[in-house]
C-alpha cells in the first residue's frame, strides 16, 4: 500500500470514529434528559431568612468545642509544626 492510501484509510477510520462518538454522546443526553423528566425531581422548599438564621445558629451550637479541646488542638499543631521544620 502507498503513504496516500494508508492516509486516506487513517482518515476514514477517524472521520467513522468521530461519528461514532458524537451519535453516542446524542443519544446518552438524549436519554440522560428523558430519564430526568421520567424521575421527576423532588420538590424543596426555598429557605426563608428567619429559617437561614436559626439553622445557622443550630448547627454553631452543634459545632462548637470545648475550651480544653481547642487547646489541645492548638498544641498539637504548634508542636508539629515545631518538629517539621
Amino acid at each position: 500500500m502507498a503513504i496516500s492510501e494508508l492516509l486516506a484509510e487513517a482518515g476514514l477510520l477517524m472521520l467513522i470514529g468521530m461519528i461514532v462518538v458524537f451519535v453516542f454522546l446524542t443519544i446518552l443526553i438524549f436519554a440522560t434528559t428523558l430519564l430526568s423528566k421520567f424521575a421527576g425531581t423532588p420538590a424543596t422548599a426555598p429557605l426563608s431568612s428567619d429559617n437561614k438564621e436559626s439553622s445557622s445558629s443550630e448547627n454553631n451550637t452543634s459545632i462548637k468545642a470545648s475550651a480544653p479541646v481547642v487547646a489541645a488542638i492548638s498544641a498539637a499543631i504548634q508542636t508539629y509544626k515545631q518538629n517539621n521544620k
